[in-house]
C-alpha cells in the first residue's frame, strides 16, 4: 500500500506572509497620513515631504504584495519582499541616523521612541523570511486549488 504524501501548497507560509505584509501597509498608510499633516503644518518641508513619500512608497509596495500574495500570484511575493526589505531599510535608517543627531519621519528632536523603531524590525524580518521560503514560491505558483 503506498501512500501519496502531497507536499504542502506552501499557504501556511504565504498567509502569515500576506497577512504581515498587508498589516505592515496600514502601520504605513498611517505614517502617510502623518506625512500629509506635517505638509499641511508648518514644519520643515523637506522632511515632512520625505516622510510623506517614503511611507507612502513602502505602504504601496506592502498592500500590493499582501493582497497578490492572498492572490497566489507570483509579483505579490516579489512586492511583499521588496516592501518588507525597504521597510526594514526604512528603520534601520531611522536608527542609525537617529546616533548621528537627525531625525526624521516626523521626528523633529529626541523624541524617537528607539526600543519602538527597533522593534518594528521584528514583524519586518519575519515577513522577508515567510515570503522568501520555498513553500511561499509553491503557493504562488499552485495558489488555491
Amino acid at each position: 500500500m503506498t501512500m501519496d504524501h502531497q507536499r504542502s501548497r506552501g499557504g501556511g507560509t504565504g498567509i502569515p506572509a500576506a497577512i504581515l505584509a498587508l498589516l505592515g501597509g496600514v502601520f504605513h498608510l498611517v505614517g502617510v497620513a502623518g506625512g500629509a499633516v506635517l505638509l499641511a503644518g508648518d514644519g520643515a518641508l523637506g522632511r515632512a515631504l520625505l516622510t510623506f513619500l517614503l511611507h507612502l512608497v513602502v505602504a504601496a509596495t506592502l498592500v500590493t504584495g499582501g493582497v497578490g500574495l492572498i492572490l497566489a500570484k507570483p509579483f505579490g511575493r516579489a512586492y511583499t519582499i521588496v516592501g518588507a526589505a525597504l521597510a526594514l531599510l526604512l528603520y534601520v535608517s531611522v536608527l542609525v541616523l537617529a546616533s548621528f543627531g537627525v531625525y526624521f519621519l516626523g521626528l523633529a528632536d529626541r523624541t524617537l521612541p528607539i526600543g519602538y523603531t527597533a522593534l518594528l524590525c521584528v514583524p519586518a524580518t519575519a515577513t522577508i523570511v515567510l515570503a522568501s521560503l520555498r513553500p511561499t514560491a509553491r503557493w504562488v505558483t499552485s495558489g488555491w486549488s
